[in-house]
């Protein structure tokens, strides 16, 4: 849980220190990622909750095995008996309403950033401009291996895994 918990704090910091860096080089451009980065340190902060939650009350969704990135899974499916597939995190997490409030008031925003659901071509090329100059800052900041690393090391590599 630690783990994940300063990957995710330092995928913020990241973010945020790259986006001071945008600001002094282009206004503009800050301008248009500012929403996207409240977004995103947000999600990661719900991102946590949820990984305290679950490690708490329902650890079997959790992922164990793979990277630390994934300790809490962006897409884990089941299907019900129903015939329906729901989020297996959606599920465990259902009955608490902070999660529930947080999921509801970013779907806008995540439709927006993400699938770029509601912008125009003008719009989506600013936004791809604005999001490759974060990501180049992004790349600069000390932090960054860290932070890249977590994608492709294994929980089990840096702490004890009780799955």
């Amino acid at each position: 849980m630690e783990e994940y918990e300063r990957f995710i704090n330092t995928q913020s910091l990241v973010m945020l220190e790259a986006s001071v860096k945008l600001f002094e080089e282009d206004k503009e451009k800050f301008k248009i990622i500012k929403p996207f980065v409240k977004l995103e340190v947000r999600n990661n902060k719900l991102k946590v909750y949820v990984a305290k939650k679950l490690s708490e009350k329902e650890s079997t969704v959790l992922n164990f095995d793979g990277p630390i990135a994934n300790y809490v899974p962006s897409v884990s499916v089941q299907i019900m008996p129903d015939g329906s597939i729901r989020d297996k995190v959606d599920l465990a997490m259902s009955d608490d309403v902070f999660y529930r409030t947080e999921k509801t008031a970013m779907a806008p925003l995540q439709s927006l950033y993400m699938f770029n659901e509601g912008m125009n071509a003008a719009e989506k090329r600013k936004f791809t401009r604005a999001r490759n100059s974060l990501s180049k800052h992004m790349e600069t900041i000390e932090q960054f291996s860290y932070m890249k690393r977590a994608f492709t090391m294994r929980l089990e590599n840096v702490c004890p895994v009780n799955s």
